[in-house]
């Protein structure tokens, strides 16, 4: 594997991918790249301005003119600014659950989905790169991919755990909603569905920790000739 080629984790809300992301990028060396952060990104901006995934020429307007920079340290510095639209720090508007389903339908639209796909590739080259579609359609021809899954009560709580630690609404009951949306609207929308990619490497985290999910990854990264 070049150094310049990525590797990608894919897996639906909740499965652990950024939490197991975050140690496999450092434990490689490398940056790391959560692409749904540029779509969190267009949707709180499409929020703002009253543009829903029904207006599809606006929505597309704005993910090719957003300037969305996202910062791709593994472990960035407690309370650094994950993601910058027009130069505004917008991290802490990132996770608000009530927006899953404008999430979800804006990530459905083909004209926002071509618009953000340079971008991720530009800032995934070389990195780890984790998605919904990292390994099949951005990186297709990533030499390691990997896909975490879970079970929806599973993903469900860790999510909750997830935005508790980011000081974000954590109603239970809303958060298991969002992730029943993200997982109905992810898997059946037309282009790029949430699927696993061909060649990848499958791991089941229920029941795991994350140092048993890192290694299980680590061992994937090897059989690619990555990690020592």
């Amino acid at each position: 594997m070049t150094a310049t080629a990525a590797v990608t984790i894919d897996g639906p809300a909740g499965a652990g991918k950024t939490t197991v992301g975050r140690q496999l990028a450092a434990a490689l060396g490398r940056p790391l790249l959560d692409t749904g952060l540029l779509y969190r990104a267009l949707a709180v901006i499409a929020r703002r301005r009253g543009v829903g995934p029904q207006d599809r020429d606006a929505a597309a307007h704005l993910a090719r003119t957003l300037a969305i920079t996202v910062a791709t340290e593994a472990h960035p510095a407690p309370g650094a600014a994950l993601v910058r639209v027009d130069g505004e720090d917008i991290t802490w508007a990132l996770w608000d659950e009530d927006q899953a389903e404008r999430l979800s339908g804006l990530a459905a639209l083909p004209a926002v989905r071509a618009a953000l796909l340079e971008p991720q590739r530009r800032l995934g080259e070389g990195a780890v790169v984790v998605g919904r579609d990292a390994g099949s359609v951005v990186f297709p021809d990533a030499p390691c991919k990997l896909y975490l899954d879970a079970s929806p009560e599973v993903r469900a709580a860790r999510r909750a755990a997830e935005l508790r630690g980011r000081d974000a609404a954590t109603d239970p009951a809303r958060v298991g909603r969002g992730v029943q949306v993200r997982d109905r609207l992810d898997r059946s929308r037309a282009l790029a569905p949430l699927a696993v990619p061909a060649g990848a490497h499958v791991i089941a985290t229920d029941g795991l920790t994350v140092g048993e999910v890192l290694a299980a990854a680590l061992a994937a990264c090897r059989a690619h000739g990555l990690g020592g």
